[in-house]
């Protein structure tokens, strides 16, 4: 079975515990199931999965599906952001970022793209638009409320993996960084991929 596109209650329910406001009574179940799960992980519930480290003993899978491929080893001569992508390891969404608010450039990390966009092919290719588009909601939302204390943070988002229909709330990371060829940028990536930064173009 296909995952899907949240609909329009489920994405107002989204924004909503996102934004800290009440729960609508004419929200559907599916909404108020989005609703509560947010705001249960806003509390500091089970709900969002912990960050996983590359020494960590935890298994990503809680988080999300697990990933059959290893992934390779970043190029050394890859220092921008520019090589990255001509590279194929940073998946630009840059147009999309501008449709939800988001006014610079946006990179998604080839296994965020693999794992969390297309579930490792499992998500039809006309899906991928949309599951973008949620997943850069979802941080428009967070940074228009967090306090920006460091260049890398965690942010909930909700993504919904094969068989499985109703999205999860999982967690992901926001990196802003800069190098010669683009003054300022944000890469999503997995937890998993925070203990590996300094593979990343951030001259």
């Amino acid at each position: 079975m296909l995952t899907r596109a949240l609909t329009h209650d489920e994405r107002k329910a989204a924004e909503a515990a996102f934004r800290g406001i009440p729960c609508d009574p004419t929200w559907s179940a599916a909404a108020r199931a989005v609703y509560d799960g947010i705001i249960n992980a806003a509390q500091g519930k089970a709900v969002i999965a912990e960050p996983v480290m590359a020494d960590s003993p935890q298994s990503e899978s809680a988080m999300l599906p697990s990933e059959e491929n290893g992934v390779g080893e970043t190029p050394l001569e890859i220092t921008t952001r520019e090589e990255a992508i001509e590279a194929g390891i940073l998946i630009d969404v840059t147009p999309l970022a501008r449709e939800v608010g988001l006014d610079l450039p946006v990179g998604l990390t080839k296994p965020l793209w693999e794992l969390g966009i297309t579930a490792g092919q499992q998500i039809p290719e006309d899906e991928h638009q949309a599951r973008v588009r949620d997943v850069l909601v979802a941080l428009r939302l967070f940074l228009e409320r967090a306090v920006v204390a460091t260049p890398l943070m965690e942010f909930p988002t909700l993504l919904a993996f094969p068989p499985e229909t109703v999205p999860k709330v999982c967690s992901l990371y926001v990196l802003a960084h800069k190098d010669s060829s683009t003054p300022y940028s944000l890469t999503l990536l997995l937890p998993r991929e925070v203990s590996s930064i300094k593979r990343l173009p951030l001259n």
